[in-house]
């Protein structure tokens, strides 16, 4: 065997090494550079919460530029290891002005979200164990937003958890099954409904993207998005659906356009 061809492994694990390595690095806190006069600021946490595979680069934009923009700032980040245990790093009295809370996961690339249900309830109850947290916020992109609404759904009723203020889902397919297939996950949904009037002035915001000429963001269909209206209907749970066209699936959380658009629904006159 040629001598470079037997380092070619060598170097193909140590470039994925390191591109792990560094999309794990989440952004340090910043403080408010400014107030803004169309902001409420308050204690209730903002949860990010990326999709499939997704790392710290999902939401590192956007958590710079929060507080630059005046809007809010990051207090802590809680880790997932690939067995479930939670790792906080980071400064928080459970106070502060729209504070934000990266969540990462080191199995990320799991072959579905129900494992991310499990973990995010446990991050919930940690919550309000640990810092009084009696309602938050979440931004989550694609099957981070699958996950993040089965948690609300079927265990957000559970009196040891805070109850939802906002949840805004960046290109979150809730129902991915088909005339032939129905989708099991979806019918989970449907059954737990009654469980949302726990959160009576909770409100989704349900974003999606769509390319030139399709009705999909070039990976999550819209058909697998809108079904969320049949989960919410005749709950006290506000709801609408954000249309964004020419955005594609990755565009969803990582364009200063969509920052603005995320941070408005959570923060401007809220």
């Amino acid at each position: 065997m040629n001598l470079k061809w037997q380092w070619l492994p060598i170097i193909l694990g140590g470039s994925w090494l390191g591109y792990h390595w560094l999309g794990q690095r989440a952004v340090p806190p910043e403080p408010l550079t400014h107030h803004r006069q169309d902001v409420t600021y308050s204690q209730t946490p903002t949860l990010l919460i990326p999709g499939w595979a997704g790392n710290a680069w999902t939401f590192n934009g956007f958590l710079r530029w929060l507080p630059r923009a005046g809007y809010a700032q990051k207090v802590l980040t809680v880790r997932v290891s690939w067995t479930g245990k939670l790792r906080f790093s980071g400064q928080w009295d459970g106070t502060g002005e729209n504070p934000v809370i990266q969540v990462l996961f080191d199995h990320s690339a799991t072959r579905g979200y129900q494992q991310q249900v499990q973990w995010l309830t446990a991050i919930l109850r940690a919550l309000k164990q640990r810092y009084g947290v009696s309602s938050y916020n979440v931004v989550a992109h694609s099957w981070g937003g699958s996950a993040a609404v089965h948690t609300l759904v079927r265990h957000g009723h559970h009196a040891d958890l805070p109850v939802l203020h906002r949840l805004v889902l960046l290109g979150a397919p809730v129902d991915e099954g088909s005339l032939d297939t129905p989708d099991v996950s979806y019918q989970r949904l449907r059954a737990a409904k009654h469980h949302l009037m726990a959160h009576p002035k909770a409100r989704i915001i349900n974003v999606y993207g769509t390319l030139s000429g399709h009705l999909t963001d070039g990976s999550v269909p819209v058909s697998q998005i809108t079904p969320l209206r049949g989960v919410v209907s005749g709950s006290p749970v506000g709801y609408v659906e954000v249309h964004v066209p020419a955005t594609s699936h990755r565009q969803l959380h990582a364009t200063e356009r969509m920052w603005r658009l995320i941070a408005t629904h959570l923060w401007v006159n809220a």
